[in-house]
Parts: C-alpha cells; sequence; structure tokens
C-alpha cells in the first residue's frame, strides 16, 4: 500500500464567512480566555477596552502610576459581581492580560515615565488545589517567568553589562547598520566579535551572586537554562501539573527561587519592580480548610508585603488577586488574622479593590463590534455591526439591561455559525432567534438584573 503524506494546501481555502463580510469566526466557541493560547479569541487580544474604562482607570492609579511607581499599592484586588458560577467569564482575566501585553510588550519602558523597566507575571490555577498552596502559586509564577520572554531579556541586559562597550557594540551591529540586543544571546556572533561565551556566562554569574542570587541557581540564568533547571528537580522533567505527591524537590525550593533569586536576577538587569497577578484564587483556596487559609494567608504576607525575602526589601512585586465575594468570604477571616486586612482590606469596597460589572446593553454592543472588527474582510466596515441588522443586535443581547460576557460571545458564535452555515450574509433577529432555539437566557443572576452595569 503506498505512502500517502500529509500535503499542505499551497492556496486558501474558501471563508465560510466571506457572505458575512468576515474572515473566520469572530467569536470563541469555548468563550474562557487563555493568555498562553495562540487564537486571538482565546488569549484576550481581542478586547473593548473602552467597555472597562472605569475599572482600567483606578487600576492605573493603584498600581500603575507611571510618574510615581515606588508608591504604587504592594496589594490589590480584581473583583467580579457574582458567586462562583455567574461572576467567571466578567473578564477578570482579559483585563488582566490587556494590562499584562501592555507592560510586557516592552517591559514598561514606554508605560512609565522615565522608561524603565518592570514585569508582569501571571499566575493560574486552571484546577482546583488541595494543598502546598503558597508553594504551587511560586512554581506556577516560576512557570510564567520561563514562558514570557522576560528571562531572554535579562540575560541579555546582562551580558551587555559585563561586555566591554566596542565589544557589545559589534555583536549587536547588524548588516543594515541597525542595532539588535538580541544579538547578545547568540554566541557565534560573540565568538565573531573576539568574545568568549564561557567567560561572560562566568562573569555574569558573578555579577548575580553579589546582587544575592544562589551560585546554583546563577549559572543556569546566566546560561539561559532555568527552564532545565527546575525541569532537573523533578523525576518526570515536567512543569505541570504543578504538585506531583511523590515529587516535592522543586516546591520546596519554589519560594525561595521566586521572591529571593528572581527579584535578585531582574533587579540585577534593571527591572524596577513587577507584578504578580494571580488569577482564578478560588481555585486556589475553596478546598482548604479554616487552619489551612489562615497559613495561607500569613505565609502570603511573609512573600509578598512583610520582611522575610528579597521581593519585600525592595518592594519589587506588586500583586493583585482576581476574586469574587464568595471566594473572598473564604478568606476574609484568614486575611483578618493574618494582619493582611490592615493592608488591602478583602472586599469590593476597600481603597485597594477594582469592581468589574457586568456590562451594559451598550457596552456588551461594543465587545461584539470589537470581535468583528478584528476579522473584517473589508477595513472600511470596521465600526459597524454589519452582518448583523440592528434587530438582529437587539435579538442577540436581548434587550437586556446589563449581560453576562461570556454566555453573550458563546451565544454571538452560535449565531454567526449558524448564518453562515446558511450561507446568509445578514443576520436579522429571525436569524438569531432561530439560530438559539433554544434560546441561551443572556441575562445575569436575578441579583444583577438591577445593576447599572456601565463601568
Amino acid at each position: 500500500m503506498p505512502l500517502a503524506l500529509p500535503k499542505r494546501s499551497s492556496f486558501p481555502s474558501p471563508s465560510p464567512y466571506e457572505a458575512l463580510g468576515l474572515t473566520d469566526l469572530p467569536f470563541p466557541n469555548n468563550p474562557v480566555v487563555n493568555p498562553y493560547s495562540t487564537d486571538p479569541r482565546m488569549n484576550g487580544s481581542i478586547y473593548a477596552a473602552s467597555t472597562v474604562r472605569d475599572a482600567i482607570d483606578k487600576f492605573e492609579r493603584l498600581l500603575i502610576r507611571p510618574h510615581d511607581f515606588p508608591n504604587r499599592v504592594r496589594l490589590a484586588y480584581l473583583w467580579s459581581k457574582g458567586d462562583s458560577e455567574s461572576g467567571r467569564g466578567v473578564g477578570k482575566t482579559a483585563l488582566l492580560r490587556y494590562f499584562r501585553q501592555r507592560i510586557n510588550k516592552d517591559w514598561g519602558q514606554s508605560e512609565f515615565a522615565g522608561g524603565f523597566s518592570a514585569v508582569v507575571v501571571y499566575v493560574s490555577f486552571p484546577h482546583q488545589v488541595d494543598r502546598r498552596y503558597i508553594e504551587q502559586m511560586a512554581f506556577s509564577a516560576l512557570v510564567d517567568i520561563c514562558r514570557n520572554g522576560v528571562l531572554d531579556a535579562s540575560r541579555a541586559a546582562l551580558r551587555l553589562r559585563v561586555m566591554p562597550d566596542q565589544q557589545a557594540m559589534d555583536v549587536m551591529a547588524n548588516s543594515d547598520g541597525t542595532e539588535d540586543p538580541v544579538n547578545l544571546l547568540d554566541d557565534s556572533r560573540l565568538k565573531a566579535a573576539g568574545g568568549n561565551p564561557e567567560s561572560v556566562n562566568a562573569l555574569v554569574v558573578d555579577t548575580l551572586v553579589c546582587e544575592g542570587v544562589q551560585k546554583s541557581v546563577a549559572r543556569p540564568l546566566a546560561q539561559g537554562q532555568l527552564e532545565e533547571y527546575l525541569r532537573s528537580l523533578r523525576k518526570d522533567g515536567n512543569l505541570e501539573p504543578y504538585y506531583v505527591p511523590y515529587d516535592t524537590k522543586v516546591l520546596d525550593l519554589s519560594r525561595t527561587l521566586l521572591f529571593n533569586d528572581l527579584v535578585c536576577y531582574l533587579r540585577s538587569a534593571g527591572f524596577a519592580g513587577g507584578y504578580l497577578f494571580i488569577d482564578d484564587i478560588e481555585n486556589l483556596v475553596d478546598q482548604m480548610a479554616r487552619r489551612a487559609r489562615i497559613e495561607f494567608a500569613k505565609e502570603f504576607g511573609l512573600c509578598t508585603v512583610r520582611p522575610g525575602y528579597a521581593n519585600t526589601k525592595y518592594n519589587f512585586f506588586s500583586s493583585v488577586l482576581t476574586t469574587h465575594q464568595q471566594a473572598s468570604a473564604s478568606l476574609s477571616v484568614a486575611w483578618g488574622e493574618a494582619g493582611l486586612a490592615g493592608i488591602a482590606r478583602l472586599d469590593p469596597g476597600s481603597p485597594n479593590s477594582v469592581e468589574l460589572p457586568f456590562p451594559s446593553n451598550d457596552q456588551a454592543r461594543d465587545i461584539i463590534v470589537a470581535h468583528l472588527d478584528y476579522y473584517r474582510a473589508d477595513p472600511s466596515m470596521k465600526g459597524s455591526i454589519s452582518p448583523f441588522t440592528p434587530d438582529g443586535i437587539d435579538a442577540l443581547l436581548q434587550n437586556r439591561q446589563t449581560v453576562h460576557p461570556r454566555v453573550m460571545l458563546s451565544r454571538a458564535a452560535a449565531v454567526v455559525g449558524y448564518a453562515a452555515e446558511k450561507q446568509e450574509g445578514v443576520i436579522d433577529a429571525e436569524m438569531v432567534n432561530a439560530a438559539c432555539q433554544p434560546q441561551v437566557p443572556l441575562a445575569t443572576p436575578d441579583f444583577t438584573e438591577g445593576v447599572d452595569g456601565a463601568s
């Protein structure tokens, strides 16, 4: 039997959404934000910032403070209305991703006055955690640090710091006369400029050790091998899941690695500070017993706001926890006993809290338009509701005062998919109602029906 090899198509196939004026389905079938996804519908790239302007403004006042960065708050909360179910999908992760993208695109140099560097580290718990809570939180942060590009940027900065000026300029120089700091990571270029990669790495190690990094950690950092080092601490060589009962060495070290070694490493590379975005906190705390919650709160305070680690010595990371009222209820008592309530009270009315309401009808429309615009075949149509008609949009949003973003996006995906299947070019109310049988209610739970959803 002849072997048939896979073959890539040499030309793009027609999009089933072409009749709708779209290049692809604009809405996610599974509307859960995943910052590591390459799909813009899933990773938060499509973002209607105007719909949460008040929340963005308060976040900036508390945590960005471009002209007063050292005095940003050290602990803040991002809230959504609702319980553990209705409080999901409101946009907390998308807002974190928005700020993560803003800062990490050039490590804060265009974000902050004076052009200094900062970094966002994203921590999430896709599944519920049942033990080693603070250690798993720290390990999740280390995994993100291995993925978000900050290690390469820092290593290049450190090489630049220890290399002779002329040699560094020769390595960075491109043939077209431009300079690229990424070239500093290319050992072949370094050798061509008369340098010795091993000697440069040794100088970086010495620099890091002088700055407070353990020598056993400084070596893999200097060599660009932190991920390999973390994998070497596990028998299975994996980074996920974060906790394996028979293999805990990396968790035993995770707090020190993050809050001492990595803080000192980033400071050595020129970073002024950073942010720990701790998402899905309910997956961390839901299964905790009372005693475990108190212990977690004390350990969290020690790592993030109280003396004990380089992180708190240098006020390096500001922590932002996403939560909702049901999740916070299980932590509020522990927060008080650990003394954290005096630093940042754990409730939506706290000065350190940013709350995301359910979008109003007009704001929901803006979210729909932002997704449509990303996939327009004709850029001149941007800003319009096409292929929806006015009554089609009204039917999609069901004329509710407030809507739930996740339910709305899921419903929109079903409607556009149905219209494409029927080869229709316009989506009116009749089309929406036909696509949504049985109709999925867009309304938020009863207790939010009277809430003004404007941000």
